[in-house]
């Protein structure tokens, strides 16, 4: 009696053990980020710059096979110092095969001036990079990370860089991208 008691329990326990587990296993955090936005011609700190980070969660086969897990994005302007904090975001996963939390992405946008665009996918050590201004690479720190914002080049095309921006978008909650990038697309389509 004592043998089959113990292989019921082993065999009730399992399950309840691994559903304690995947309930503590599925979420992950991104941990936070702060950073300062500069002209970098003036060297002045730029305010109301929008500032957006997103993070991909991938896993087995996903990013292979087309689809992938869930994409978390957050949004800021920058203060009157050109300051920005993105909190230590909660992000769930769909299913036990999606353990990887991609680094992230990030873009920064005020208008009149090149995007700033950071891929830390395949990058080490990561570095941002701004349109039309392909040579120049600024290194990047998860904190007080330094972006200069170079001012939009005469010739270049708007409509182009408007383009470029909304490639990146990843969401329709970008609400503070969308509305600073308005008068560029006024711009791009007289």
């Amino acid at each position: 009696m004592k043998k089959r008691t113990r292989k019921i329990l082993i065999i009730i326990a399992i399950p309840v053990v691994l559903c304690l587990f995947w309930i503590w296993y599925n979420e992950t955090h991104t941990g936070s980020r702060s950073g300062q936005v500069f002209d970098v011609n003036t060297g002045k700190p730029i305010e109301g710059a929008v500032v957006n980070y997103t993070w991909h969660v991938a896993g087995f086969l996903e990013d292979a096979i087309g689809g992938g897990g869930p994409t978390v994005s957050y949004e800021t302007l920058t203060d009157k110092e050109g300051k920005y904090y993105i909190p230590n975001l909660r992000v769930k996963r769909r299913n036990i095969f999606q353990w990887t939390l991609q680094p992230e992405e990030v873009l920064v946008y005020k208008d009149g001036y090149a995007v700033y665009v950071l891929f830390r996918q395949y990058k080490k050590p990561p570095v941002g990079r701004s349109f039309g201004y392909p040579d120049i690479k600024q290194p990047y720190r998860d904190k007080n990370n330094i972006v200069k914002l170079y001012p939009f080049k005469e010739g270049e095309s708007h409509r182009d860089h408007v383009h470029w921006i909304e490639a990146q978008i990843r969401s329709t909650e970008n609400k503070l991208l969308l509305k600073e990038l308005e008068p560029e697309r006024g711009r791009a389509y007289k």
